[in-house]
């Protein structure tokens, strides 16, 4: 008896370790549900009747964000995850987002492992990455 419990928790420890792995590197809505907060409406923003200025779409950076599993991965506040926790990352600069994006190995901060899929950069069109950027500037 007590070899099958110590086998189911280990088969279960295998799926949730799949799934975290999964959730950091594909394109799919987050397995685990975290949720990720919306920037509150700017009340300076156009009306619905008027064009929208041109520039970044953070909605579309914060579905980039969401699907491609980075909230599996990343909090957007201060908590540790598998990564760092997101807030306050726009102090770092947009080059410095961008680069860790792209080639996350550039940069390890202290306390983390090498873990982030490289393939980021190259799933991500030019204003993709663009919006997922902006929506990263808006953490506090």
């Amino acid at each position: 008896m007590f070899k099958r419990s110590k086998f189911v928790v280990i088969s279960v420890l295998a799926v949730f370790t799949l799934f975290a792995l999964v959730a950091c590197a594909e394109e799919v809505e987050n397995p685990f549900g975290t949720t990720t907060p919306v920037p509150e409406a700017d009340s300076s923003a156009p009306d619905a009747g008027e064009p929208a200025a041109s520039g970044p779409d953070i909605a579309n950076g914060e579905s980039k964000f969401k699907g491609l599993g980075c909230s599996g991965c990343h909090s957007t506040g201060q908590n540790k995850l598998v990564g760092p926790g997101l807030a306050g990352i726009n102090a770092k600069g947009d080059d410095y987002i961008r680069t860790s994006i792209i080639d996350p190995s550039a940069v390890i901060l202290d306390g983390f492992s090498d873990l982030m899929p490289k393939t980021f950069g190259d799933a991500l069109k030019d204003d993709d990455m663009d919006d997922l950027v902006a929506y990263l500037n808006t953490l506090n």
